[in-house]
């Protein structure tokens, strides 16, 4: 996923400062040392002042990177947040593939202190002088392919405001960086181009099925203008899937939410049983826990994100889904695309999301 052109703006910014920290930032790299990043997927580990951690600019930076995930039954977070005491920092700790420090200049703690150790002189001025600056962004600074982001401020509540502020923007950082490492370890395993090319061929778009999923259905209609495949992964524990289905577009009230849930029930009612011998039981979308929409820009394109949860009709089963609707000017179609993950087992769904997410994302 791209970041929106403001965000940009905010990075540029942010990597302006990079001159102003200490010389033991320094890369491992550059003394060809750098050792392979650590920890799971979704895992950010968090350094502040512990007195902070506690109070009011805690909860705000709990309130960008613990968020609920929408879409889960058991009110899973965004990512899993773990706070360490700066004073506990070690190689060990600097090699996760996640890392956020934040500063705030009002405290002169220990911890505080070891915090300002990463900061020039020069650099502390320029952040008691301006409110605009605020982070600073890394990458494999002491590890491969590891994110390290630094937060800022003289005051509490300038760094509250920003955080508030910014908080979908930072959240992407470390997203995109999660969806970016599951492509390519997704897809180091052997890819199934030659399904890729059956669907490209007979349905006019792109997508990259990775090893392990099964076609289910994959039809088309006599006139070619509407279309539906499902592939699907499945074991013991954990059920994957995802499926695509486009018709013509029409205007843009086929971005509205309401719309959106009617085409997924009609899809599913007619496609995804709960019981491929009883047509009566089929999947719907769960209105207990109403689905959560917001729009995107995914490879250049207009996209609506849709998060929810799903069940059988007959409530035997259920579990969490993630959808993309996004139009083929071209080709006049709009496009429906779905991961959905049934795994009553697994307490967390999340990085089954995420892999169907990068499924979904890959679609051209």
């Amino acid at each position: 996923m791209k970041y929106t052109i403001a965000f940009m703006k905010l990075c540029l910014l942010a990597f302006t400062a990079i001159f102003l920290f200490a010389c033991s930032m320094e890369r491992s790299a550059e003394n060809g040392n750098l050792v392979p990043s650590r920890g799971d997927s979704g895992e950010i580990l968090l350094f502040m002042d512990s007195t902070k951690w506690e109070g009011e600019l805690g909860k705000a930076v709990r309130e960008v990177f613990s968020a609920r995930l929408a879409g889960t039954l058991r009110e899973e977070r965004i990512f899993t947040l773990r706070y360490i005491n700066p004073l506990a920092l070690n190689d060990v700790l600097k090699s996760h593939r996640n890392i956020v420090m934040v500063t705030s200049l009002e405290s002169s703690s220990k911890e505080t202190r070891k915090l300002k150790s990463f900061y020039t002189e020069e650099s502390l001025k320029t952040i008691e002088q301006t409110d605009s600056l605020f982070m600073l962004l890394k990458y494999e600074q002491f590890a491969k392919d590891q994110i390290l982001l630094f937060l800022f401020s003289k005051t509490d509540q300038g760094l509250i405001k920003q955080l508030k502020a910014n908080k979908e923007r930072l959240q992407e950082i470390f997203n995109s960086a999660e969806v970016r490492r599951l492509s390519q370890r997704l897809y180091k395993a052997k890819e199934q181009t030659n399904i890729s090319k059956q669907i490209t061929e007979k349905h006019g778009f792109k997508v990259r099925i990775p090893f392990g999923y099964e076609q289910v259905v994959n039809e088309k209609s006599t006139d070619g203008k509407e279309g539906f495949l499902w592939h699907r992964l499945l074991d013991p524990e954990i059920d994957k899937s995802f499926f695509v289905a486009y018709k013509p577009y029409e205007n843009q009230n086929q971005f509205e939410k309401d719309s959106i849930i009617s085409w997924r029930n009609q899809i599913c009612k007619k496609y995804l049983y709960g019981d491929p011998d009883n047509k009566e039981s089929y999947v719907v979308t769960e209105t207990l826990e109403p689905p959560v929409s917001k729009p995107l820009m995914v490879k250049g394109r207009y996209t609506m994100e849709t998060r929810g949860l799903w069940k059988t009709n007959n409530i035997s089963m259920g579990g969490s889904f993630i959808s993309y609707v996004f139009t083929d000017n071209k080709k006049g179609r709009i496009y429906y695309a779905e991961g959905f993950v049934y795994a009553p087992s697994k307490m967390t769904k999340r990085e089954y999301i995420r892999e169907l997410q990068v499924i979904l994302t890959s679609i051209e």
